[in-house]
């Protein structure tokens, strides 16, 4: 019997091969396991509630309105979500009836906009990366004030010029409308109430990725917390009295 023998410098190249692709599939499972230890902290500690400074209540009532998240990158033509597009049209005509009552009254606006500078994150999704057209307020927005806030978390009070605002303008009560009632509103809310500022939710002017039953359920506790809950119509007869 005649046994072939493997040239020796086939055998280098097999061994320098295998360990190529050992190396890269090391870097790549690293790499994954980065992005995911990345994602995880960046979730935990953006779905911090900052509990804030109470503010010092005054017996007349100056409110300011609060439109959270309304982006392109989620409402917009840039949207990577299934959902929000879909829901938008009526979401954006209902806030924007909040916005234009509210600079009818002189009732400060602000605009409560979603960042991502962690490039770990924006490899993962870019499509609310600062700076890109995601990150903008939808276009279809009434912008009727200078007030723009940038966050990179779930609370918007995580950013302390709102802080700065709401105190320089007096401000005691906030008006939510935006998205997501589940998350980066209920943060926003629950830090609002621990600033001690009287709360009004729009409930037409609110929306969430959640079922219908949990949205109406998040509407219920808030209401059995003494939240005002009223409709956009509701919010603009009640300016008129």
């Amino acid at each position: 019997m005649i046994r072939r023998l493997t040239p020796p410098y086939l055998t280098t190249q097999y061994q320098v091969m295998k360990k190529i692709i050992i190396v890269t599939a090391s870097i790549l499972v690293l790499s994954i396991l980065v992005l995911v230890v990345n994602y995880i902290v960046w979730e935990k500690i953006g779905s911090q509630i900052s509990e804030g400074k109470p503010i010092i209540q005054k017996e007349t009532k100056r409110q300011a309105v609060l439109v959270i998240d309304i982006q392109e990158g989620i409402t917009g033509k840039s949207s990577t979500s299934d959902f929000f597009p879909t829901k938008s049209e009526e979401l954006i005509a209902a806030v924007n009836r909040v916005v234009d009552s509210s600079a009818r009254y002189k009732i400060p606006v602000i605009y409560v906009k979603n960042e991502i500078s962690n490039p770990l994150l924006n490899i993962l999704n870019s499509s609310m990366a600062k700076g890109s057209p995601g990150a903008e307020l939808d276009s279809r927005l009434r912008i009727v004030s200078d007030y723009i806030i940038n966050k990179d978390k779930g609370d918007a009070f995580s950013n302390s010029l709102l802080d700065s605002i709401l105190i320089r303008n007096e401000i005691n009560k906030l008006v939510f409308t935006g998205l997501d009632l589940a998350h980066c509103v209920h943060s926003t809310i629950m830090a609002a109430a621990n600033r001690k500022y009287d709360i009004c939710l729009i409930s037409d002017a609110l929306i969430s990725r959640e079922p219908d039953s949990l949205q109406q359920a998040i509407l219920e506790k808030f209401k059995q917390r003494g939240f005002e809950i009223v409709s956009s119509e509701e919010y603009f007869q009640n300016l008129r009295r």
